[in-house]
């Protein structure tokens, strides 16, 4: 739906500030590949000055946006991959929508591989990076040793 819509933007794209565009060689309107625990993406390159690079304690982290509601499945108006495939699965528990909204990653010129290249790929920065797909998806029920007894110390001084 939104035909109109896929006119103005007929592939998926990538917002990046000038200063990442320079540090990682990125050229507007061409393509980039997105990288991180999960998968990679391709799309297009967006150089704007909308997205400002964050200075966090001395060190200066980029933002990359990404649009998440993108063309995917049969109905889809318009072709291309799709922000879900890097973030994890978390649904909002009211409406059942990702929840999710914000990742960590790499962004490289040039477009993904595919097949066996592209699962070489997502390894070779899981294993950079000391991340799985797994990561961080430990069940909320849980907890290591040492939290649960901090908890249950907790617990025990709230009831004196």
């Amino acid at each position: 739906w939104l035909p109109y819509l896929s006119e103005l933007q007929p592939e998926m794209f990538c917002e990046v500030s000038p200063e990442l565009a320079e540090q990682q060689g990125l050229v507007n309107g061409e393509w980039a590949t997105i990288i991180s625990a999960r998968s990679a993406i391709e799309a297009r390159v967006l150089v704007t000055e909308r997205m400002t690079p964050l200075t966090i304690k001395g060190r200066t982290v980029h933002q990359i946006g990404l649009p998440y509601h993108w063309g995917v499945g049969r109905d889809a108006v318009v072709e291309g991959d799709g922000a879900n495939d890097l973030l994890g699965l978390a649904l909002d528990p009211n409406v059942q929508i990702q929840e999710s909204k914000v990742g960590s990653c790499d962004i490289v010129p040039g477009r993904r591989p595919r097949g066996e290249e592209l699962l070489r790929l997502v390894a070779e920065y899981q294993s950079r990076s000391g991340t799985t797909a797994q990561t961080g998806n430990e069940r909320s029920d849980e907890v290591a040793p040492d939290i649960a007894a901090a908890r249950a110390a907790t617990r025990e001084e709230g009831d004196r």
